[in-house]
């Protein structure tokens, strides 16, 4: 009787101090999970560790994919320790794993056969026997991003109470150092995808062979993506169908004859709605074109249209990531920005080619110069606004817009480029693209807008320069924002003055100097006030052939006459406009002419 309460007390001793030896291995996990790994270096460790720690025969990792809430694992460890890369997809209440992804609670198992939510597909597919399990949720803080998962206690045993607060403590271990590790891949992209849309502008005006140009670009959207693989098609617009201009890590002899029709394929498909595409596994995705001739070495894929605000041009796709890892949405969404400022770059690319060689191209640019410019003002709760645009040689170099922000907020742009006709039209086009691509949060702030659009433009204006007003009005403060880039001082005309205000915030010509700032000034605008804005055009007219310029004191007296009238801002226009027309000896205006009046209702 002695002997067995001895041999029970060495039992239960070798039991505490295996415990406790697996308590201090978390030290050494923590230090080891939080040293700046990667995201997939840190996948492969967690499961590892989960795996030798709790002495199971197999685990798993499925993290959150929030944009589509479902649940994804691209690694899993074996019962030989290999590494199972399948992705392999759930969703939330989908097994044991969706599960405890839907109810954030932990399961612990001693037969899954026996428990309904057990998925046994997952066994069918891999050949692997579940017998036993832990699946316990991820959490950083209050924010679930994941599950780990262990199965079968080596030696037929079963798990238990201690196993399950183990991997617990495990994994709210892992579950910080995963998500460090997304912020720092999310940034880290960021700042590739800045660096990376520098060099393409630098490029793209440089580069005469537009195939190069392809290549060039392709090539380095794979190194800044990680990947091996990738195509970007363009359109044929007349046959709708989609061609090479340059492809990777597809044999040479089929690029040339690679050519999908509109919604074939993923690219076709793609092409056809128009919208981004992220896919883990091609082989579970109906649209995927197996007849190609060739095959990819991953399955995953991301894949986006190339459109500018009204065209699509083509399409990028981008495929086998070096890691041998599915793409996610940050990928996606870097190459999304990517193709945004692409799109924009090749078609101001191909419409200068295009010109440069047919007249006829005059005419499509004035077409999409008649596009770009406003064909009516918006409608805002206490405004009305007027405009008027005559272009010098049917193209100008001046052009305006207006961008509302929301019910009470609405931005105005007006800007001049030196000289006129088609060169000045198509970097007037270039400088409209760009700002079409902000954020509305942008449009609030002037000095912001101006900076930005700079730097775009910065060394791309082959010796010309352009000068811009920009100002947000809000009618709920009742006050305009604005800031100048070497433009013609708007005049304000405020119902409780005698005399005009010119809005003279002080700011360099845009291209000229790069990473300037740009002072932004405020003022109010109450019922009844005036908001006059113009180009320099206005004042350059041809009288008896020759050029002569209108003085700037007489224009200003006649808006301040204008002004004082209980006339709508439309009638302030023509009324200012048939007064400089009716100049002695009048032939017509030497420069374009943008003309924009607001009245605060």
């Amino acid at each position: 009787m002695i002997h067995v309460d001895t041999e029970k007390s060495e039992m239960t001793t070798k039991l505490q101090d295996g415990q406790i030896r697996k308590l201090l291995s978390l030290t050494h996990i923590s230090a080891m999970l939080n040293s700046n790994l990667d995201i997939y270096q840190l996948m492969s460790l967690i499961m590892l560790y989960s795996k030798d720690l709790l002495e199971a025969e197999a685990s798993s990792l499925f993290l959150l994919e929030k944009e589509d809430n479902f649940l994804y694992c691209e690694v899993a460890l074996g019962d030989k320790g290999e590494t199972i890369q399948e992705y392999a997809r759930l969703e939330l209440g989908q097994g044991i794993a969706g599960w405890v992804g839907k109810f954030r609670k932990s399961i612990l198992l001693e037969n899954a056969y026996d428990d309904e939510r057990f998925d046994r597909s997952w066994d069918q597919t891999t050949g692997f026997v579940t017998k036993s399990l832990i699946c316990v949720p991820l959490f950083v803080k209050d924010q679930f991003i994941g599950t780990l998962e262990v199965m079968n206690k080596t030696q037929d045993r079963v798990f238990d109470k201690f196993d399950l607060e183990l991997l617990q403590t495990l994994a709210e271990q892992a579950a910080v150092a995963i998500y460090n590790s997304q912020q720092q891949d999310t940034l880290n992209k960021r700042l590739l995808e800045l660096s990376l849309l520098y060099e393409f502008e630098k490029k793209i005006t440089n580069e005469k062979n537009h195939q190069k140009l392809g290549f060039w670009v392709l090539d380095r959207i794979l190194e800044y993506l990680d990947a091996k693989s990738g195509t970007i098609y363009l359109i044929d617009e007349k046959d709708q169908k989609l061609s090479a201009l340059a492809a990777r890590g597809i044999p040479e002899d089929h690029i040339k004859s690679l050519s999908l029709n509109v919604g074939e394929g993923i690219a076709g498909w793609v092409a056809q709605e128009r919208k981004k595409l992220l896919i883990q596994n091609l082989d579970y995705d109906p649209r995927y074109k197996k007849d190609l001739g060739f095959v990819f070495e991953s399955k995953s894929l991301i894949t986006v249209p190339l459109v500018t605000e009204q065209d699509l041009l083509g399409v990028i796709s981008i495929n086998n990531k070096n890691s041998g890892f599915a793409f996610n949405h940050n990928d996606l969404h870097m190459l999304e920005a990517i193709s945004n400022r692409l799109a924009i770059s090749f078609q101001n690319y191909f419409l200068f080619k295009k010109i440069q060689e047919s007249e006829k191209e005059r005419e499509r640019a004035l077409r999409v110069m008649k596009e770009v410019l406003p064909t009516s003002t918006p409608k805002i709760k206490g405004l009305d606004i007027a405009s008027e645009y005559n272009p010098y040689d049917q193209i100008g170099g001046d052009f305006f817009q207006f961008y509302p922000i929301d019910d009470h907020k609405i931005g105005l742009f007006i800007a001049d480029i030196s000289g006129h006709g088609l060169s000045a039209a198509l970097l007037a086009l270039m400088a409209h693209s760009m700002l079409s691509t902000f954020d509305k949060l942008v449009y609030t702030s002037p000095s912001v807008l101006l900076s930005g659009l700079n730097s775009y433009l910065y060394n791309k204006m082959a010796g010309n320069f352009l000068t811009a007003f920009y100002a947000c009005i809000d009618t709920e403060k009742n006050e305009i924002v604005y800031a100048n880039e070497g433009h013609a001082f708007p005049f304000l005309k405020k119902s409780n003055e005698n005399h005009l205000t010119e809005l003279n915030s002080r700011g360099k010509l845009i291209g000229v100097v790069p990473q300037l700032v740009f002072e932004e000034e405020k003022t109010s605008f109450n019922k009844g006030d005036k908001l006059v804005l113009f180009t320099d055009g206005l004042l350059e007219t041809s009288q008896d052939g020759k050029a002569i310029r209108i003085e700037e004191d007489r224009f200003e007296e006649e808006i301040l006459e204008l002004s004082k009238l209980s006339i709508s801002p439309k009638e302030l226009i023509k009324k200012s406009l048939d007064s400089i027309k009716s100049l002695p000896g009048f032939k017509g205006f030497h420069d374009d002419v943008t003309f924009i009046a607001v009245e605060r209702l």
